[in-house]
């Protein structure tokens, strides 16, 4: 693999972990990170950072699908709190992912 591959697959991650860390103020950011790691997730193959960018994937379906249940919970009972929880949540998979990152290291569990 050649250098520059790996240095744009490196700034792929850095530019997802970015707009997923934004969506705590403006919730869309992690949609356009979405759709950026799904068309270009081809470009990190045979990279460290291959890991990363399914870590990123599964991080913002797996949130989606949480903070979609924490909205009916607040539509049926007002409560509040199960957004928190997956904020938090959200926050632990994006941190995870920042530590990898910075020690250009696959991350090897994906839940």
């Amino acid at each position: 693999m050649r250098e520059e591959d790996v240095k744009s697959a490196k700034n792929l991650v850095v530019l997802g972990l970015l707009l997923q860390a934004l969506h705590v103020l403006f919730g869309f950011t992690a949609i356009m990170g979405m759709f950026i790691n799904h068309m270009l997730i081809d470009n990190s193959k045979d990279t460290v950072y291959h890991s990363q960018i399914r870590w990123q994937l599964v991080t913002f379906w797996l949130c989606a699908a949480l903070y979609f249940m924490a909205f009916l919970a607040w539509q049926f009972t007002g409560a509040l709190w199960p957004a928190a929880t997956v904020l938090l949540f959200s926050c632990y998979r994006i941190g995870i992912s920042i530590y990898y990152c910075m020690a250009d290291r696959p991350i090897e569990r994906f839940i």
